[in-house]
């Protein structure tokens, strides 16, 4: 299999916010869609958002890629009904309410709300008026845009300072900008003078449309269960990862390591787990195709869940890791997302990070022998199944119910997708 089979390559820029020191401490992250795009060009804010919070938080490790700096987010009216913020550790985060976004009564209470969870709010290119005035009521900070008329920046300027809320200068281009935004109590400021948004590229894996449409629906269902919501996703290896990333990210003080999707989706709780699903559909929905490489993780997760559970019937952990690890693996051991770095950043049970490596150990012959019998390295599939005591009808027989198995699962999803 190649890797352009489950690569897809991902953008956003980052650009860098300066104190009065000309010391960065933050970041903001902007949309792109390719290396060659240095501007933002998109129509619809609520997919470029979930692209770059997809892409930056969900797609590495955020806290190495920004060095503990706060992360500047575009926040659109629906991602701020929709709750998303609450996906992303509040201290974090800093969430940046579009000049666009309506003061409706609704966003005014998400917006109350999120202030008294203590997420920090900033206005982007704010431009004071009478409508508008109720957002400086839950605002950490004011982004002024040093391109609008000096009327529209002294008149925001002023009331900022009034309410001792943090002035931005946004779009600043010479010395005399920054002197300019001082003598009106800017404190922060960002803009060419400084820094251009820098484009970082990501190999990102894409969850299954399908695999969304399933879980918006089921999660409409009051009557939902964690375990009915972890067996959907677990058959997305591209969705896994992602979920895994955000309770790593969320998890704080919680220190035992993950067995399994279903324990993963307890520890995030179904409010969380709903809210990452509806992020996540936004961007996956406008996508088409199955790729043979969801068949594949579906297959080694079975396969390797079946011969653990034959191996050791009694061990109920042990099967559920081997089935998240053969899944996982398909992430793993494409070499474009970086194997040691990605095992290393999951809260991943030993047992699991073990056989991803491929290591001494039950887990990592399990997982080495369902990838060899896939390849056909019959040898070292013998060796395992002498080693196991396991006859050699039975492995046949387990392949191919995976096989079969497999194949009905990705017809059934290419079903409802038509439907």
């Amino acid at each position: 299999m190649d890797r352009e089979d489950i690569a897809m390559y991902s953008y956003y820029a980052r650009q860098p916010i300066f104190n009065l020191k000309n010391d960065a401490v933050a970041y903001e992250l902007l949309y792109r869609d390719s290396l060659e795009n240095t501007s933002y060009s998109f129509f619809n804010g609520d997919l470029a958002s979930a692209s770059v919070i997809n892409t930056a938080l969900f797609g590495g490790d955020p806290k190495s890629i920004f060095g503990g700096k706060k992360i500047y987010i575009n926040f659109t009216e629906k991602l701020i009904l929709n709750g998303i913020a609450y996906l992303l550790p509040v201290d974090e985060i800093v969430i940046e309410v579009l000049e666009d976004v309506r003061p409706t009564p609704e966003v005014v209470k998400a917006l109350e709300d999120l202030f008294r969870s203590g997420y920090k709010i900033a206005l982007d290119d704010y431009v004071l008026n009478s409508e508008n005035e109720v957002f400086l009521n839950y605002a950490y900070m004011v982004k002024i845009d040093f391109r609008d008329s000096k009327e529209e920046i002294e008149r925001t300027a002023a009331i900022c300072r009034e309410r001792r809320i943090f002035i931005l200068a946004e779009k600043v281009e010479t010395q005399e900008d920054i002197d300019y935004a001082k003598s009106l109590g800017a404190v922060f400021f960002q803009g060419y003078f400084y820094e251009k948004p820098i484009i970082v590229t990501n190999n990102n894996l894409s969850p299954m449309q399908t695999t969304f449409m399933r879980l918006v629906s089921k999660l409409n269902d009051p009557a939902i269960s964690l375990r009915e919501v972890s067996d959907i996703i677990q058959t997305d290896a591209a969705l896994t990862l992602k979920f895994l990333r955000l309770v790593n990210f969320i998890r704080f003080d919680w220190m035992e390591k993950i067995q399994s999707v279903h324990q993963a989706v307890i520890i995030a709780g179904l409010n969380k787990t709903r809210e990452f699903i509806y992020f996540n559909s936004l961007s996956a929905l406008n996508e088409s195709g199955i790729s043979e490489t969801i068949l594949t993780g579906f297959y080694r997760a079975d396969f390797c869940w079946q011969l653990a559970r034959q191996i050791d019937p009694r061990n109920k952990d042990f099967i559920d890791e081997m089935y998240l690890c053969g899944l996982m693996s398909i992430v793993i051991d494409h070499k474009f997302l970086g194997s040691e770095d990605v095992i290393e950043g999951l809260p991943l049970s030993d047992n699991i990070k073990s056989g991803l490596r491929l290591e001494e150990g039950l887990a990592g012959e399990i997982l080495s022998a369902v990838i060899a019998y896939d390849k056909g390295d019959w040898d070292k599939v013998e060796s395992f199944r002498r080693s196991q005591g396991i006859d050699p009808d039975d492995m046949a027989r387990i392949s191919l119910e995976c096989t079969e198995h497999s194949n009905v699962v990705i017809k059934g999803f290419n079903h409802s997708f038509r439907d």
